[in-house]
C-alpha cells in the first residue's frame, strides 16, 4: 500500500476539499434562475418602444429560462434612474436593464454628471433590436425627395422635431444640417410620437424619428418619409432610399436596444441569458412583433455587444462634441 507523508496528506485533503467545493458549486450555478423572479427594468415609461421590447423579451426569454420574468418601469432622467437602479443591484442575474442608444450611447457624453459609468458599471448581456432613424416631412409641403427638400430649404428656414436634445433623432438632424448647410432650427419634444404629430400638423416642417413612429402615421397621408439613416434599406420601408443613396453617406443613426446586467455578474449567468435571447429572437412570433414595430432583431454575443456599445459611446460622443451639445 502506498504511504503518504504528512505534507502530502495535507495537500491531498486540500485538493479533495477543492474538488468537493467545486462539485457543490456547480449545481448552485446550474439552478439559475431558481424560483426567484427575474426583473427586467425598462428605464422609460410604459407604452414606448423600450417598454414594448422589454415586455417582449421578458415573455419569450422567460419561456426559455423557465422563469418568471417581470417588468418594472423606472423612468426619468433620460433613462438614468432605471439604469442606476440596476447598477446598485446585486450582480446575480436577477436584475437586468433594457438599455438603449441613450443610456449606453449618447448619455455618457451628453450629461456632465451621471450616477454611474456606462462603460464600466455594466456587463453586456445581449443585443435585442434596432430602429433606424428616418426623415419625415409634412405632406402639405409637396416635397417628395431629399433633393426637393434642399431646394425648398434654400428659400425657407426649416424647423425639425426630434424626441429631445441629444437623442439619436436630434443628432441625425444636426448632422444632416451640417452636411447640407440648410438653415434649420431644432424643436425638441418628449418622445418621437409628439414630434411626428406636429410634423403632420405643420407645426414643424420635418422630423427625425424612429421608423416605428413614422410608419404608424404614414398611412394618414399627412407625412412623407424621405430617407432612412441606415446602411441599407429596411424591411419596413423597402422603397425609401438611405441617406447615402440620397447623397449623404455616413449619416447612419439608429435607436438600438440591448440588455445589460450589473458589473460582476457571473459569466455563466450572462451566457444563459444570452442563449435565451438568441432563441427568442429566432422565434417567428417575436419576429412578427418586431416587424409590427419596424424594429430589426439583432443578435450579438456579450463580447460583440461590448465592442458595439463602447464604439457607439465614442461615435455619439464625437458627434455631440462636434455639435457642442450638452444637457443637465
Amino acid at each position: 500500500m502506498l504511504k503518504l507523508g504528512p505534507i502530502t496528506k495535507r495537500l491531498a485533503c486540500r485538493a479533495a476539499a477543492g474538488i468537493l467545493a467545486a462539485g457543490l458549486a456547480l449545481p448552485a450555478m446550474a439552478e439559475y434562475p431558481n424560483d426567484r423572479p427575474v426583473q427586467f427594468i425598462s428605464p422609460y415609461a410604459a407604452g414606448g418602444a423600450n417598454d414594448f421590447l422589454t415586455r417582449l423579451m421578458a415573455r419569450y426569454m422567460g419561456e426559455q429560462l423557465k422563469a418568471n420574468v417581470v417588468v418594472d418601469n423606472k423612468s426619468g432622467a433620460n433613462g438614468m434612474i432605471g439604469a442606476a437602479a440596476v447598477v446598485k443591484s446585486n450582480p446575480d442575474g436577477y436584475t437586468i436593464l433594457m438599455g438603449n442608444s441613450a443610456t449606453h450611447g449618447t448619455n455618457p457624453t451628453l450629461y456632465k454628471k451621471q450616477p454611474y459609468d456606462a462603460g464600466k458599471d455594466f456587463t453586456p448581456v445581449a443585443m435585442v433590436a434596432s430602429v433606424p432613424i428616418v426623415m419625415v416631412v409634412n405632406a402639405g409641403l409637396g416635397i417628395n425627395s431629399v433633393d426637393e427638400l434642399l431646394q425648398y430649404g434654400k428659400t425657407h428656414r426649416l424647423s425639425f422635431g426630434s424626441s429631445g436634445i441629444g437623442g439619436t433623432g436630434h443628432l441625425t438632424g444636426e448632422a444632416f444640417k451640417g452636411a447640407t448647410g440648410l438653415d434649420m432650427v431644432h424643436v425638441p419634444y418628449k418622445g418621437d410620437s409628439p414630434a411626428v404629430t406636429d410634423a403632420m400638423g405643420g407645426q414643424v416642417d420635418l422630423a427625425f424619428v424612429g421608423t416605428a413612429s413614422a410608419t404608424t402615421q404614414q398611412a394618414s397621408g399627412r407625412i412623407k418619409i424621405l430617407a432612412v439613416a441606415h446602411p441599407t434599406r429596411t424591411r419596413a420601408l423597402p422603397d425609401v432610399p438611405t441617406m447615402a443613396e440620397a447623397g449623404y453617406p455616413g449619416l447612419e443613426f439608429s435607436q438600438w436596444y440591448a440588455l445589460f446586467a450589473p458589473a460582476g455578474t457571473p459569466d455563466a449567468v450572462v451566457q444563459k441569458l444570452n442563449a435565451a435571447n438568441k432563441v427568442a429572437l429566432a422565434n417567428p412570433e417575436v419576429q412578427k412583433s418586431l416587424d409590427a414595430q419596424s424594429a430589426e432583431g439583432t443578435y450579438r454575443t456579450p463580447a460583440e455587444l461590448d465592442q458595439f456599445y463602447q464604439s457607439e459611446i465614442k461615435r455619439f460622443g464625437d458627434w455631440i462634441k462636434k455639435l457642442n451639445l450638452s444637457a443637465e
